[in-house]
């Protein structure tokens, strides 16, 4: 269960409270893709965690201003975790300098993490930290299940 967005200073939104909070996609649908745009935003997300699933990915992590109040973010920030995933993987989910390509197709930033750091991951700790404040700020965890994303 996702806890309540917190005002903290130095923001116009409210932030996830720092830490790692595990949830399900269903639950990140219903909190946060709650206008068009946000809903655009999600559905390019839902399909990077097909891809990703796909070819073995079991783990994602969400944060950026996409799980704040900000009504309306640019994208969304994620990283995902490599192990057990099949070097046949969309090249764009690997490549680095394919960034503006993927943006395009997943409307989002999809990092990868070190195999298996998960929250240690430099990626991770990158996006749990708030630009403007340096302060934490929450972040997401997903088990990807292929069910549950052709369902959400």
């Amino acid at each position: 269960m996702l806890p309540s967005l917190i005002e903290t200073p130095g923001h116009l939104e409210g932030i996830l409270p720092p830490g790692l909070h595990h949830v399900s996609l269903r639950e990140v649908r219903e909190a946060f893709a709650y206008n068009d745009h946000r809903a655009w935003l999600f559905a390019g997300f839902i399909a990077a965690c097909r891809d990703l699933r796909e070819f073995g990915c079991g783990r994602i992590y969400l944060g950026g201003s996409y799980v704040t109040s900000k009504e309306y973010p640019g994208d969304y920030d994620a990283c995902w975790d490599p192990v057990g995933v099949s070097d046949q993987v969309n090249a764009l989910l690997w490549d680095d300098t394919q960034r503006l390509e993927q943006n395009r197709k997943y409307r989002g930033d999809l990092l990868v993490s070190a195999a298996g750091d998960g929250p240690e991951c430099k990626h991770y700790q990158f996006l749990s930290r708030d630009k403007a404040t340096g302060l934490l700020r929450g972040m997401i965890g997903i088990k990807l299940n292929m069910l549950e994303i052709l369902n959400v």
